[in-house]
C-alpha cells in the first residue's frame, strides 16, 4: 500500500511539472525586435534633373524603441530681434538676438517591418540662408525651408525617393531618399 501510495504522489508531483515550467516561460514567441540601418541621401537637382549635390546621413534604428530616433546637424545662426538703449547716445545701444537653427533634421518614428518592407513615420527638415537682406539699415538672413512629415514604405535594400519638393529660388529640387539594410 506504501509503495501504490508513493508511486501515485511521484506521478501526481511529475504533472504538475509541465504547469511549473509554462508558469515561467509563457507561451508565444519572444519579443522580437529588429536593428535597421537607414541611409538616408538628400539630393539637389538643376533644371535638367541632373543631381549636383548629395549629403549623406545614416543611423541605427530598431523597432522595439518608443521614442524618435533623430539626427540632428547645422549651425546656429543669429537674427537681429531688437534694440535698447539710449536715444540720446546711440553708440550705448545694446542689439538683441534670437539664434535659430539650420541645417538637417530627420526624425524616425515607429519603425515596423512587414515582410521586405520597412514603415514609419519621417519627419524631415532641410534648412539654410538663402541669401542677406537688408532690413533698416541690417542684414538679415533669407531662410530656405523644406519640410516634410508622412509615413513612409520603403522596400528593403532599395534606394527609394521618399519626398521631393520644387526649390522656390530656382528651377530644380530637393529630394530625400532613404536605403533600409537589416542588420543581422
Amino acid at each position: 500500500m506504501k509503495k501504490a501510495i508513493a508511486t501515485l504522489a511521484a506521478a501526481f508531483t511529475l504533472s504538475l511539472l509541465p504547469i511549473a515550467v509554462s508558469a515561467q516561460n509563457p507561451p508565444g514567441p519572444a519579443p522580437s525586435h529588429q536593428f535597421f540601418r537607414l541611409h538616408f541621401a538628400i539630393e539637389e537637382l538643376d533644371a535638367a534633373g541632373q543631381v549636383t549635390n548629395t549629403r549623406t546621413y545614416e543611423e541605427t534604428i530598431s523597432t522595439d524603441n518608443g521614442r524618435e530616433q533623430e539626427i540632428k546637424t547645422g549651425s546656429r545662426v543669429p537674427i537681429a530681434t531688437g534694440s535698447y538703449g539710449s536715444s540720446a547716445n546711440p553708440a550705448l545701444n545694446q542689439t538683441q538676438f534670437q539664434y535659430i537653427d539650420l541645417g538637417v533634421n530627420l526624425g524616425v518614428l515607429d519603425p515596423k517591418q512587414h515582410g521586405g518592407t520597412l514603415s514609419f513615420r519621417l519627419k524631415a527638415e532641410v534648412s539654410s540662408v538663402a541669401r542677406q537682406t537688408a532690413i533698416a539699415g541690417v542684414n538679415e538672413p533669407v531662410i530656405r525651408q523644406n519640410a516634410w512629415d508622412s509615413t513612409v514604405d520603403i522596400p528593403m535594400g532599395k534606394h527609394t525617393v521618399v519626398y521631393s519638393s520644387d526649390d522656390l529660388d530656382s528651377k530644380g529640387q530637393m529630394r530625400i531618399a532613404v536605403t533600409a539594410i537589416p542588420i543581422e
